[in-house]
């Protein structure tokens, strides 16, 4: 090994002790330094051989504590402060380790090493440019280390993950597309060229033709990281997540050396397609090979849909620190806090957090933008109303927004729908044939998308997606336009500063909820649901008639199956001693979430045979179809089921809701209240028990409900499209009202 600087020559202990090292035997090696501490010529080297035990031991504060003793003996010797660098980088401070590895460097520099682990560092700062240049340097000190070339390897994969995420300021122009379909011609056979006509086609949201320049360059170039990233995200784009752009990922990998970010790119694909023990398999290799943010953060999202909500948090954070508070890094810890809490304070305090970060991150782009009055409202103008969703498809948002946008009052309103999701499917062309005004915009940065809201002149731009997939509520940061709503699609406040108010009702805000001078809650006299079924297969008799035992049941997402939830479920159980459980969600296909659920619940007495876990239905009438095997159905809590609660009463299953404090958990008592059946909602677990088994034991009182179900709910709130739309516009124009005529955006 090169030595960093010169010292005193080492001692035979110290030699010794070198060797054991070497051999892994960290205890005998620490055993024969101890004693050397005590002679003042041997100290500084005693301690810096410590602190290399303790890193290797995964024992950063001895490491940083030993590295420390061992610079202050002798702080010219530049191997003591890559020690220390070593042991804070292991501690996560990676503030602290680039100064200690600078210092290092500035001793000695031309130790290939410390290059090295000074890049890893800047790389986990979030400096690729700076960790490259690095791994660069220390190739050429050392062409042979491989630890330096395995590590550029990794920088530049990420440098092109990242390349494959980015958008042009503005589109590319019809000059440029010309300049480089030309190069093609010139050269048909160049990889680059393909890649970057591909990359400009998907900045203009041509993915079919990007996908099959794409596919031409990876044929030429089949170990290109970005050539397979950017087509894996066409395919995405095109709906082709769970099928094309898998085997996509899974043929790259099995031809090509790893690499982190189509590894990741895997394992976020299988998440999405509910195959969490290989999403997790395939996250936790990424993060072996490069441990940097975005492979925490992608476990962490699959440990959020396995029922590991602490651990997901807690590596959501992680990553959040290590990313340097990116807005993009906020989503998945802000989401997961309403499966987690039960009071809304630390859920407004991770929202408003995350609101701060992002009016940071929007100061420079909204300089770019020009500022304009709010104009009064002229007699008889219609207000322009947007919609922004990436769900204007066969998803629950549909089912509540579709009622709104057929019977929008046309003499009052002008309605734009952005539609941040780049294909569609049945519903979406139902929801288009309302003949409002259309915009594909998931191709659109969120400059381009506040630029082409303000050249439409929107009024009142709504957000239905908050801190889910397919989003646009951090352009809502820029204030595309003069009043800002959110609404539907996330139970709580997004924290975005620039959103004036949030769509809601008095079930879930009674005016109990944290104060914020934004986002301010515009209650509807009603429930803010709406509800209209997708389809509607036959009711059938209740199952305990033919069973013998009542079966309850939940079609809740996992992440919503919170212990808290699970043992209300374990009490409901023992209480109805012959009764079944049967559980629904994408990811019971999963042995790990299976194998949790089970566990959990053997542990508190309930049987296997007890337990019906289902995976997801190759239909939505399938999916429907499957409530006529549930006598009664079980909320979940914190985090209430709306679409779930809403289908269960469509088929004629009875709801026992637990109202809560916060939003997510208040959401049962809003759907039930509006179907006029306020009487399943309890407020306490005792009660909820009790309501379940009550609703139980009334065999003929459920044949009853299901007989009149669908008309008892036909004459209700839930179902009253035009009285819900005409409140709903109520609250639009009173937000105009509100939002007065002086203020600027």
């Amino acid at each position: 090994m090169r030595k960093l600087s010169a010292a005193a020559a080492p001692s035979a202990i110290l030699i010794r002790a070198q060797q054991l090292l070497a051999s892994g035997q960290l205890d005998q090696a620490e055993s024969t330094l101890l004693p050397e501490l005590a002679n003042a010529s041997t100290r500084a080297e005693a301690n810096y051989l410590l602190a290399v035990a303790a890193v290797m031991g995964k024992r950063a504060g001895a490491g940083v504590e030993r590295a420390c003793a061992a610079i202050e003996e002798a702080p010219q010797v530049a191997r003591y402060h890559f020690a220390l660098g070593r042991a804070l980088k292991q501690a996560l401070d990676i503030p602290a380790a680039i100064d200690a590895y600078r210092r290092a460097l500035e001793l000695d520099p031309d130790h290939a090493e410390v290059h090295v682990s000074l890049g890893i560092a800047l790389k986990h700062s979030g400096d690729l440019d700076a960790a490259i240049a690095c791994y660069q340097r220390a190739i050429e000190i050392d062409p042979k280390l491989a630890v330096a070339h395995g590590n550029l390897g990794i920088a530049l994969a990420a440098q092109a993950e990242r390349a494959a995420k980015l958008t042009f300021d503005e589109p590319p122009t019809d000059d440029l597309l010309r300049s480089l379909e030309q190069a093609l011609k010139l050269d048909s056979g160049n990889a680059l060229l393909h890649r970057n006509h591909g990359a400009m086609l998907m900045h203009l949201g041509r993915y079919r033709e990007a996908a099959d320049v794409l596919n031409q360059a990876l044929g030429m170039a089949p170990d290109d990281v970005e050539c397979c990233l950017r087509l894996g995200e066409c395919l995405r784009q095109l709906g082709h997540s769970s099928d094309l752009a898998v085997a996509l990922h899974e043929r790259w990998l099995s031809l090509n050396a790893p690499a982190p970010p189509v590894m990741r790119m895997l394992a976020d694909l299988y998440t999405t397609a509910g195959r969490l023990d290989e999403a997790i398999v395939w996250a936790e290799k990424a993060l072996a090979l490069d441990p940097d943010a975005s492979a925490l953060l992608q476990l962490a999202v699959a440990y959020q849909q396995s029922r590991r909500v602490e651990e997901a948090v807690a590596l959501g954070r992680k990553a959040t620190e290590m990313a340097g508070e990116r807005p993009d890094y906020h989503p998945m810890i802000l989401l997961t806090s309403n499966y987690l809490y039960e009071e809304p304070e630390p859920i407004f305090e991770l929202h408003t957090r995350f609101g701060e970060v992002l009016a940071r991150s929007a100061q420079p782009a909204l300089g770019t933008l020009s500022h304009r009055k709010l104009a009064p409202r002229m007699p008889g103008q219609r207000l322009k109303v947007g919609y922004v969703s990436g769900d204007f498809m066969s998803h629950s948002v549909s089912y509540f927004i579709g009622p709104l946008l057929e019977r929008h009052d046309r003499s009052r309103f002008d309605v734009v729908c952005y539609h941040n999701r780049a294909w569609g499917d049945a519903v979406t062309k139902l929801l288009r044939a309302h003949g409002h005004e259309w915009v594909e915009s998931t191709h659109l940065t969120d400059l381009q998308f506040s630029r082409r809201v303000r050249a439409d002149g929107v009024h009142i731009l709504i957000d239905l997606g908050g801190h889910t997939s397919n989003s646009r509520v951090n352009a809502f940061a820029l204030r595309p336009a003069p009043v800002q709503i959110s609404y539907l699609g996330y139970p709580t406040i997004s924290g975005v500063d620039a959103i004036d108010f949030r769509i809601t009702d008095g079930d879930i805000d009674p005016g109990d909820m944290p104060a914020r001078a934004s986002e301010l809650p515009l209650c509807l006299p009603r429930s803010m649901f709406c509800y209209r079924p997708p389809q509607a297969p036959a009711i059938g008799a209740p199952p305990v008639r033919r069973n013998g035992f009542v079966t309850f049941g939940s079609f809740n997402n996992v992440a919503k199956l919170s212990d808290q939830t699970l043992r209300l479920w374990v009490r409901v159980l023992h209480l109805v001693p012959s009764s079944l459980l049967l559980l629904k969600a994408t990811t019971m296909n999963t042995a790990s979430v299976r194998d949790n659920i089970f566990a959990f619940m053997g542990q508190h007495g309930i049987a296997p045979d007890r337990l019906r876990l289902l995976a997801r239905t190759s239909s939505r009438d399938d999916h429907l179809a499957l409530y006529n095997e549930i006598d009664v159905a079980l909320d979940s809590f914190p985090y209430n089921g709306a679409t779930t609660t809403c289908e269960a009463l469509w088929m004629g299953v009875p709801v026992v809701s637990r109202r809560g404090r916060t939003h997510a958990s208040r959401m049962g008592a809003s759907i039930l209240g509006a179907a006029g059946l306020a009487e399943w909602v309890v407020d306490n677990d005792e009660a909820y028990v009790a309501k379940a088994a009550l609703l139980a034991a009334d065999a003929d009182g459920l044949a009853r409900w299901r007989a009149q179900a669908r008309t008892h709910l036909a004459s209700s709130a839930l179902f009253d499209e035009v009285g819900f739309t005409r409140s709903f516009e109520a609250a639009l124009d009173q937000a105009w009202a509100r939002a007065g005529t002086d203020s600027t955006s």
